[in-house]
This record gives structure tokens, C-alpha cells and sequence, in this order.
């Protein structure tokens, strides 16, 4: 049971990127995500920005599918792409965040801080409770 629950959150946690995704490559607009960035629009320029944005959404929202494939098949892989996962998407809502405090980068962020807790700090869920 535990399993899937995680795999469900990995998975629902890693297609919510198109959240951010989506307005980053101006795909669509939302009112409370704008796709720029206040750290690296000043250096790098807007467009650049978007790209490199659009790389890091698109890059966490596979390494959290992966990661939810991974656990439901029982892949010993499957802790590092949601560790590498969580912390490539907190990067990103810290240097994509668009100047207003939004529920689903607060989320977001939350959930990805959670994950590495669980993993890295705590080492749950242990290989008995999930079977890998």
C-alpha cells in the first residue's frame, strides 16, 4: 500500500511540473506562474532563461516518473531519481520563482524538501516496506 501511494505522489508531483513547464516555454499562462526568473533573467537574459527553466521542469518532471516507474517495478534506482528529482526541481522554484509566493511552488517546494528528508535523512522508506 505504501507502495503505491508514493509511486501516485512521485508521479502526481512530477507531472505537476507542467505547471511550472507551461508557462516557462509561454505554452500557456497562468495567473500565478510567469516562467521568469529573478536570478537568472539579469544574467543570462529572458529567452536563455526560459530555455534553461524549460530544461529543469522537463528534467524534473521525468526524473519523478521515473522514479515512481522505478519503485512500482522495484528498482534499486529508484530513490536517486527522486532525490536527484527533488533537488533539481527545488533549484528550480528558488531561481524561477516570479516574485509571488504561489501555492504550488509552495507545495512544490515542501514536497521536494520532504522527500529529501525522507531519503536522506530519516532513509525511509526502507527496502522491507516498499520491496526495493
Amino acid at each position: 500500500m505504501i507502495k503505491l501511494l508514493l509511486a501516485t505522489l512521485f508521479f502526481a508531483h512530477g507531472v505537476g511540473h507542467i505547471l511550472f513547464l507551461a508557462p516557462t516555454l509561454r505554452l500557456a499562462a497562468w495567473a500565478d506562474q510567469t516562467g521568469h526568473s529573478w536570478a537568472l533573467a539579469p544574467l543570462l537574459g529572458d529567452n536563455l532563461t526560459r530555455v534553461l527553466g524549460g530544461v529543469v521542469w522537463g528534467a524534473a518532471l521525468v526524473l519523478f516518473v521515473a522514479a515512481a516507474a522505478g519503485l512500482l517495478i522495484g528498482g534499486d534506482w529508484w530513490r536517486s531519481a527522486a532525490i536527484v528529482g527533488a533537488i533539481v526541481s527545488a533549484i528550480g522554484i528558488v531561481a524561477m520563482w516570479g516574485g509571488i509566493a504561489t501555492s504550488s511552488a509552495i507545495m512544490a517546494l515542501g514536497f521536494d524538501l520532504l522527500v529529501l528528508f525522507a531519503l536522506l535523512v530519516i532513509h525511509w522508506p526502507s527496502a522491507e516496506v516498499v520491496g526495493s
